[in-house]
């Protein structure tokens, strides 16, 4: 019989988003999700506060009450990226990147 000789170790860092067994590249697309739903975040408020309307059903409900914008744009994407391996989260950086192409385009008709 073998006896298992593996530590069991409390996974540091905030919400486990910096475990032992993240490697550098799933780190880095980790923090790439999160950083591209706080940037469309903020063009979203900065197209609402210049007379835009949101597009999204979910998210235009979500504006009315700070505590719902939080927990859809600040701690639903911290669980996910939590949770899931970063190769898993690919597919929502690629369609993150296309709405905030989008976003800026949007506000770039805003000016000109």
């Amino acid at each position: 019989v073998e006896q298992f000789t593996g530590r069991i170790t409390m996974s540091p860092g905030i919400f486990g988003l910096f475990r032992s067994d993240n490697t550098s590249s799933d780190l880095l697309l980790k923090i790439s999700y999160l950083v591209l739903q706080v940037l469309d975040l903020g063009l979203t408020l900065l197209a609402i506060s210049l007379g835009s309307t949101e597009l999204n059903p979910v998210m235009r409900s979500s504006l009315a009450s700070p505590v719902q914008l939080t927990v859809l744009k600040g701690g639903l994407p911290l669980l996910i990226a939590w949770l899931l391996p970063g190769k898993f989260l690919v597919p929502g950086i690629v369609f993150l990147t296309f709405v905030l192409g989008w976003n800026v385009k949007q506000l770039l008709t805003l000016f000109f």
